[in-house]
């Protein structure tokens, strides 16, 4: 059973049963306000345009439903990694300088996070021991040893692991090799957002919680933000709910793939399992349904990934999906078969039909940045940071490339047509194909 206390602990699973920071205690939004920029959404790309922009001295406000890291900030793994999910050619091939650009912003934004975090004083346990990516098969491990020589040759000291390095780095012998990018953090998620939090209301942003914002409109060259208890009227507006997108934006809901990650974490590790992961790495997988795994400050083995595509905001404690996970947890760490799971807990991630976040510059002043596809916790702030750079008037490089706003062909169909692309791809993976 889990240790978790309360209905919001098991929401957010181990991060709220361990979190050191207390939420950030902001008000509901009452009566008109009035600002440059209005911001909607209370996760890590929110949070982090309205931190940049009051640091720039741009009247910032920002609304969101629940408290800050409600949703997949404060729920997801805490994997700090680099990269997209595609090389820097292919995304100049289709964006150009843009392309060039988002490119170089995922390649920085671990260390720009870390930076961030330091240069704030946030207290989320960083640490960068670097990540390790596994092969599941030898196809695969041809890929990633052609991914590392590409990383050295840009100055990165990626390392290439055999089967024996993998075993003695990760405690695994299911892999036959990987390679080790020295890049890689990790992070308490749930923290980091509630001091995210704190920084932005300290730099001068004007936080509040508990306020959906229920309707937009433009009217007389501003934009009205409505909220149950007050509105926001603005000259600009960014939208930043991610996979807890609405009908606020018309067609937005309906661009992305809301996919839950299930998660569950072990009692702590002791003595006995000194071989798991010794050196504190983050890990993924090269399957296409992705595993990821990595110790959580309290000493915990933490493993993710999506055992279905459900995208049901809540999910029962002895939802199948867990059991998938326990299981793939024990094969992969049969030394672990001792250590009862404590937690599960689950969030939802916006998934994009080409796995690349989205920006879209709608109407006059309305921008969203949306899609993180699981990699979303250096890649927000990064692009958080940029967007709020862009809408200060900063002279930055393009790296935000404008996508129109398209919705996935037969979204109403998702959860049936998602899970056979599910069984499929767990085939795919099986052949290693």
């Amino acid at each position: 059973m889990s240790e978790t206390r309360d209905a919001g602990e098991a929401a957010q699973g181990l991060w709220a049963a361990s979190a050191a920071t207390p939420p950030f205690e902001a008000p509901a939004l009452s009566g008109e306000r009035s600002v440059e920029v209005a911001v909607v959404g209370g996760g890590f790309t929110g949070l982090s345009v309205a931190l940049h922009l009051a640091e720039r001295g741009v009247s910032v406000a920002l609304v969101e439903a629940q408290e800050f890291g409600h949703g997949a900030s404060g729920r997801n793994g805490g994997q700090v990694n680099p990269g997209l999910k595609y090389g820097e050619a292919a995304l100049a091939a289709r964006f150009g300088d843009a392309g060039r650009g988002l490119y170089r912003l995922g390649q920085e934004a671990p260390d720009f996070l870390g930076e961030t975090i330091a240069a704030k004083r946030l207290q989320c346990d960083w640490q960068q021991p670097g990540l390790i990516r596994l092969a599941h098969n030898g196809k695969a491990l041809e890929r990633l040893r052609a991914d590392a020589a590409t990383l050295r040759a840009q100055g990165v000291a990626a390392v290439d692991l055999d089967a024996a390095a993998v075993a003695a780095r990760v405690g695994s012998r299911r892999y036959p090799g990987g390679l080790y990018d020295p890049r890689g953090a990790s992070v308490q998620p749930l923290d980091l957002a509630r001091e995210l939090a704190r920084a932005a209301h300290a730099a001068g942003a004007a936080l509040f919680a508990g306020t959906p914002a229920t309707a937009l409109a433009q009217r007389a060259g501003r934009w009205q933000l409505d909220t149950p208890g007050g509105r926001l009227t603005a000259r600009r507006v960014v939208v930043a709910t991610n996979a807890y997108s609405d009908a606020l934006v018309p067609r937005l809901a309906r661009s992305l793939l809301p996919v839950n990650s299930f998660q569950v974490a072990t009692a702590p590790l002791d003595a006995r399992h000194a071989t798991v992961l010794p050196g504190g790495e983050t890990v993924y997988d090269s399957r296409r349904l992705v595993l990821y795994f990595r110790r959580s400050p309290d000493g915990r083995l933490v493993l993710g990934g999506r055992a279905s595509f459900s995208s049901a905001q809540t999910q029962r404690a002895d939802a199948p999906d867990y059991g998938v996970l326990e299981t793939v947890l024990r094969g992969i760490f049969p030394v672990l078969d001792d250590l009862p799971i404590t937690h599960r807990w689950t969030g939802l991630v916006g998934i994009t039909p080409d796995f690349l976040p989205h920006y879209h510059a709608l109407d006059d002043g309305l921008h969203v940045l949306v899609g993180f596809n699981g990699r979303g916790v250096a890649l927000s702030h990064r692009l958080g940071a940029h967007l709020a750079a862009m809408l200060a008037g900063d002279d930055v490089a393009p790296a935000l490339p404008a996508m129109p706003l398209r919705p996935f062909p037969l979204h109403r169909f998702r959860a049936p047509v998602l899970n056979l692309g599910m069984r499929w791809n767990h085939l795919l993976d099986r052949f290693g194909l």
